[in-house]
């Protein structure tokens, strides 16, 4: 990373801010998680910024919302989902598409950013069931399938978002 101007500080610290409202305030419980737009911004971010921007844009504004919000022991954890779908959106949209934000790559990052997301959920459950709980892997598989309903809304919500706020926080950042 280059030397970042005040301006580019100030602008990054304010995406942070709007992840970590956003994750805040516009939820909705489901299950023992909730659908929220926290990883649309994630995405949008790494398209805005770049992946290396982005990711640390991401760890700031998930990351303080687990500090603030009592899952600062699985904050961590969080984060580093955050950074798998971040290099994940490296790959495909950096080195694949080649930073093209043609709308058919922008609505396909979206579909691979909620793929990635709800992969690591379910690797993560399946673990957590399996080492931890001691569970036969057919049901810890089957434990974090039941679990990640609320990652499979946010995916959708991803899915959906990314196309539509792109553009427009596209034109807002660009002012």
């Amino acid at each position: 990373m280059n030397r970042l101007t005040t301006r580019q500080l100030v602008e990054l610290s304010l995406y942070a801010a709007l992840i970590l409202i956003t994750v805040q305030f516009l939820r909705i419980p489901l299950g023992s998680q909730f659908v929220h737009l926290g990883n649309a911004l994630v995405v949008i971010a790494v398209l805005l910024y770049g992946s290396k921007i982005g990711a640390l844009v991401a760890t700031i504004g998930l990351g303080l919302f687990d500090m603030l919000n009592g899952y600062a022991a699985v904050a961590w954890v969080t984060i580093l989902e955050s950074l798998i779908v971040c290099f994940v959106l490296h790959l495909v949209f950096e080195k694949i598409m080649h930073s093209n934000d043609a709308t058919h790559h922008i609505i396909l990052v979206g579909v691979v950013a909620a793929m990635t997301k709800i992969v690591s959920n379910l690797v993560k459950y399946t673990l957590i069931n399996s080492v931890i709980g001691g569970l036969q892997l057919q049901v810890a598989i089957g434990g974090a399938v039941v679990k990640i309903s609320g990652t499979i809304g946010t995916a959708l919500v991803t899915v959906v978002a990314v196309p539509l706020l792109y553009p427009i926080l596209k034109r807002i950042i660009r002012l």
